[in-house]
């Protein structure tokens, strides 16, 4: 087992050590026994490797991913953000070791303000720092202690639509509430294993309606809160059954309400919907494609994708999901949808020329015939085809081109 750096008052977070020493259990790969949650979860892709040139981690931690799909990675002993576009490829790095502005010291969680900053978790140097999405600094808050807006150990950050800003501060066992400036609103929490009581909170995150999920990890479960603190519901205990953690360190909520969380030290992702209700569960310990070696943020995308960080040894991020619309999946979206006859040929047609060239290598082209495509459906929409039909084949469209810009 590798040792993480510390430097000076660099202190390592007590949870990972205890996962890491934690006994694994073998779970299957993928359970299912729900139709809640539409996705698949089959596994899309994977980045990352130890080290520290671009593209790599020491330590992965907090995940973010924005509206555009670019992804920001908290590469915690790295001390920087890494930010991948939504190819998944390495496009810069945010950040560097020390204490000044825009610098780091073991950042464990990011999240975007709704004007696109860039806020992270600077856990060592008990602040919140936000920069702008290119990395220039803004302004930062914070400071040790446990007094309001003090910290010990700000591990994790979310932000609510209103610009409300929630922060896990772990070893004061609380969560507490800032405006999008840094004053400090409201906080809640202290330690126990009551109803909005925590243990070692090491993730926060919040829902489209102001919900507030907290991965409350060393009580093995996660807790929900109204946007105010009131708590709602919790659901876990310790264990390897589904519905139950072994140190869950990680949770994100989706656009429906669904919950994924990182359950770390039995090395799988959990899904419940939104009612704390479990759905399914996916990985076993390992570093092939859809294993984990304990795994610790989680985020959704746009689009619906799960992504999972992990840390040593295999230091990479995972995405899981529906694979790819492609222009054969388009075809029978089109043929599905009962539009009239004359509509129908055009649209086929188009999608048949569209194919052909891609079998032809041409990706340019066949995005160009694609953008044609889309186009009468924006010309048919609100006339002779409805509005949601266009607008769900657009958006198929755009998600078949963008996976050929990612293929180029």
């Amino acid at each position: 087992m590798r040792t993480p750096r510390l430097n000076g008052s660099r202190r390592f977070v007590p949870v990972l050590v205890s996962s890491l020493l934690a006994t694994v259990a073998t779970l299957a790969l993928l359970a299912f026994p729900s139709a809640v949650v539409a996705s698949s979860f089959g596994f899309l892709a994977t980045w990352g490797s130890p080290g520290a040139e671009i593209g790599q981690f020491n330590s992965p931690a907090g995940i973010a991913v924005d509206s555009q799909g670019n992804a920001y990675v908290a590469d915690s002993f790295n001390d920087r953000i890494e930010v991948f576009d939504s190819c998944r490829r390495w496009s810069s790095s945010l950040g560097a070791s020390g204490a000044g502005p825009g610098q780091f010291s073991t950042p464990l969680g990011t999240a975007f303000g709704p004007n696109g900053d860039v806020y992270v978790a600077d856990a060592n140097n008990n602040r919140i720092d936000v920069l702008t999405a290119s990395g220039s600094y803004l302004f930062s808050w914070g400071e040790f202690g446990s007094a309001n807006g003090q910290f010990k150990l700000p591990v994790a950050i979310a932000t609510a639509a209103n610009g409300d800003v929630y922060v896990a501060d772990l070893d004061n066992n609380r969560i507490q509430a800032f405006d999008a400036s840094g004053n400090f609103v409201r906080g809640w929490g202290r330690f126990g294993s009551g109803n909005g009581q925590f243990s070692s909170p090491f993730d926060v995150e919040v829902d489209s309606q102001g919900r507030v999920y907290v991965a409350d990890t060393g009580n093995n479960r996660v807790q929900v809160f109204g946007a105010s603190g009131g708590f709602l519901r919790k659901w876990g205990s310790f264990g390897s059954g589904n519905g139950q953690f072994r140190s869950p360190r990680g949770v994100a909520v989706d656009a429906q309400g669904n919950a994924f969380v990182a359950d770390t030290s039995n090395n799988r992702v959990q899904a419940f919907d939104s009612s704390g209700t479990f759905v399914a569960k996916w990985g076993e310990l390992g570093s092939a494609p859809g294993q984990f070696r304990f795994p610790v943020g989680t985020a959704v995308d746009p689009a619906g994708d799960v992504y999972v960080t992990e840390g040593y040894p295999n230091d990479r991020v995972q995405v899981f999901g529906d694979p790819p619309s492609t222009v054969d999946d388009l075809v029978e979206s089109v043929l599905a949808a009962g539009l009239p006859q004359g509509i129908e040929n055009s649209l086929v047609a188009k999608l048949k020329g569209a194919q052909d060239s891609l079998d032809r290598g041409q990706v340019k082209t066949t995005a160009n015939k694609l953008g044609a495509f889309v186009n009468e459906l924006e010309a048919l929409s609100g006339k002779r085809l409805g509005p949601t039909t266009a607008a769900e084949l657009i958006a198929e469209s755009q998600a078949v081109v963008q996976a050929l810009d990612c293929q180029s």
